[in-house]
Parts: structure tokens; C-alpha cells; sequence
């Protein structure tokens, strides 16, 4: 039983949010909506094929260490 009985939920961690942007014929970059609101860019993509395969793989988690938002 929790200290005075109170039950307190564990939070989740901060979650990064990564939305794409294609902003010109094969550039393409993702935005990172960090904790906070905080934006960071992820550039030079030249396709959005590139993009999903960044997302789905270890570059992902891989930048997200780097950040810290990872273990």
C-alpha cells in the first residue's frame, strides 16, 4: 500500500511525435514535436520511401537516444 494510502499512477514518459514534410521535389524532412512543443529537424531525405524506412528502423530509437528520450 502506497504511503497514506493514496494510489498515484505511474506517468508515461514524454512521448516524441514525428510528423513528414516533403518541402520540395526529393527534399524531404521529418519534424520532431519534442516534450514541450520543442521542434527538431530531421533533414536530407530525398524520398518519403527514405522517411519510412528511417521511422520503422533503428535510426529512430537511434536519434531518439541521442536526445535522451531513449534508453
Amino acid at each position: 500500500m502506497p504511503k497514506n494510502g493514496i494510489m498515484v499512477p505511474m506517468s508515461k514518459s514524454p512521448r516524441v511525435i514525428f510528423k513528414y514534410k516533403r518541402i520540395a521535389e526529393a527534399d524531404w524532412q521529418i519534424e520532431a514535436v519534442c516534450p514541450g512543443g520543442e521542434i527538431r529537424y530531421i533533414k536530407e531525405f530525398k524520398s518519403k520511401a527514405e522517411i519510412d524506412e528511417w521511422l520503422q528502423g533503428t535510426l529512430r530509437i537511434d536519434w531518439l537516444r541521442s536526445q535522451g528520450y531513449a534508453k
